[in-house]
């Protein structure tokens, strides 16, 4: 699986790729999974494995035939660089990856392939691909479902225009904390109360998850725990530290200094993104980490410090991952058998959310109420339906 990205900044990855079908009311792939997508180091049990080649002068040397099925390759960079290895088709659909092979680097390639002809593909140093000789796998042993591959010119509209959306929220969540800082100044505790729950919600829909706006989104909404005095750390800012002041009586005359340095914060958010180009690896990474987000983070009380707006937060962040889902959809439909499923568990986990009257919040001396295990339910089925979106959407060089 992929690991997280940082900041707005993308990564790379040691990676192997695999989608395996899904038939008709069948559950939908999982993530990548052991048996089919494994990438690792080379070890002494590979030595029976076919030894192949990957570089610029000789990709796919040492691979000759297989049968169709499970099929590994013990392959190895012999180029001074780093190469990016895939197992496609003669349509150009992904069975699997290496991403990256560092030089003089070895990695097991696993992959389950149907009958038909393959070849590898050699990307070094991000250079032009160079196409391996093919390969004729026989035999009558189902195999995986490729994919076929992303580029990042297709990705390049999709990415622009949720940028252009995350700025019109984040617009919204601006004007969502002058309500606040009005409320605050005006001595008003359940105007500001409210306002804050508002200001939750908005933040959720920007897609946030896994410190996706960097230090500045830490700023925003990060936590106590890692400030060495917590709660009462005089460098904790933002809606948290807010939320904590609201709620366990501080004056608001006191938290008007945090309502100011929210307004501060948010506005350096804004200049940074009319500056800053989404990376399309880290936005497709948040289809999947939004809602993974609302399930550990979130749906936790992790982040509550006394408001126990979860499902306000949720719905936001079920609204953000909607979104990104819906223009992600021109990609993602084709190639993932299980897009109707997340779209059904994306209504029924919203209809749900929905549905709650009240709400209690769990603690470690009780068990999660009905409700609470519903929604628990659903966001961590959903979770588990969006987790092969980013490896299928990877930008890829070829």
């Amino acid at each position: 699986m992929l690991s997280r990205g940082s900041g707005l900044l993308g990564l790379s990855a040691v990676t192997l790729f695999a989608v395996t079908g899904c038939g008709s009311g069948a559950t939908p792939p999982a993530p990548p999974s052991a048996a089919h997508s494994t990438a690792a180091t080379a070890d002494a049990g590979a030595g029976a494995l076919p030894q192949v080649s990957a570089s610029r002068s000789a990709c796919g040397t040492g691979w000759t035939r297989a049968q169709a099925g499970l099929v590994q390759l013990d392959v190895h960079n012999t180029d001074i660089n780093a190469a990016e290895v895939y197992l496609a088709n003669a349509a150009g659909k992904v069975y699997a990856e290496v991403d990256p092979l560092g030089p003089a680097a070895s990695a097991v390639l696993t992959a389950s392939l149907p009958q038909g002809t393959y070849h590898l593909i050699c990307s070094v140093n991000d250079a032009d691909p160079v196409d391996g000789p093919t390969v004729r796998v026989t035999g009558p042993a189902p195999g995986g479902t490729g994919v076929l591959p992303v580029t990042s010119a297709q990705l390049a509209p999709i990415v622009i225009g949720y940028q252009h959306w995350v700025g019109g929220r984040l617009k919204v969540m601006q004007a969502n904390a002058r309500t606040l800082n009005t409320d605050l100044r005006r001595g008003d505790r359940a105007a500001a109360r409210a306002d804050l729950v508002t200001a939750d919600h908005t933040w959720g829909t920007l897609g946030g998850a896994y410190e996706a706006f960097g230090d500045t989104g830490e700023a925003i909404d990060g936590n106590a725990y890692p400030w060495p005095q917590g709660v009462h750390d005089p460098h904790w800012t933002g809606l948290l530290r807010l939320e904590y002041g609201l709620w366990h009586g501080q004056s608001l005359a006191s938290l008007t200094k945090y309502g100011n340095q929210l307004t501060k914060d948010l506005n350096t958010l804004e200049t940074t993104l009319s500056s800053t180009e989404f990376d399309p690896l880290s936005v497709v990474l948040r289809s999947h980490e939004i809602t993974e987000g609302s399930l550990n983070q979130t749906l936790t009380g992790h982040n509550d410090y006394g408001a126990h707006d979860e499902l306000t937060e949720v719905r936001g962040q079920l609204a953000g991952s909607a979104e990104l889902l819906r223009r992600l959809k021109p990609l993602v439909a084709p190639r993932y058998p299980g897009y109707a499923a997340v779209v059904k568990q994306l209504a029924k986990t919203r209809a749900d959310v929905a549905a709650q009257t009240s709400w209690q919040v769990t603690t470690p001396d009780q068990p999660p109420s009905t409700g609470h295990e519903l929604v628990d339910g659903d966001v961590a089925e959903l979770t588990e339906l969006l987790s092969p979106i980013p490896a299928m959407l990877e930008p890829r060089v070829f």
